[in-house]
């Protein structure tokens, strides 16, 4: 019975290690909060891998009827402002609806509007 009292030191020491690992080691899994935000605010200067995985991302989280639409890239110059479009169109309902994504290549600002 002498033994009790080392047993139970052990497994609180190794409880306390066991919890400590976990809160230096272990990383928070990202929510659709944190995924959206990080979306919505991209790396500059933007390339357009980042530009389609944000947009990618946005449609996931935001319009997911349109993540099966087709999908069109296009790198457009605006007031001297380069910016990456990218769209996701849906016909089939008839008429053409979608979703455009506009992200700037140097200020990294993401504009998304709809079209029925």
């Amino acid at each position: 019975m002498k033994r009790f009292p080392l047993v139970a030191a052990a497994w609180a020491v190794l409880l306390v290690a066991g919890f400590a690992v976990v809160l230096l080691w272990g990383k928070p899994t990202a929510n659709a909060t944190d995924e959206l935000a990080a979306a919505m605010h991209p790396a500059t200067p933007v390339t357009q891998e980042a530009a389609e995985a944000s947009a990618a991302t946005i449609v996931r989280l935001q319009y997911p009827g349109f993540q099966s639409g087709k999908k069109a890239v296009t790198k457009a110059t605006d007031f001297k402002v380069e910016h990456w479009v990218i769209t996701y169109t849906d016909t089939t309902s008839g008429s053409p609806a979608g979703v455009r994504i506009s992200i700037t290549v140097e200020k990294g600002m993401v504009e998304v509007t709809t079209f029925p």
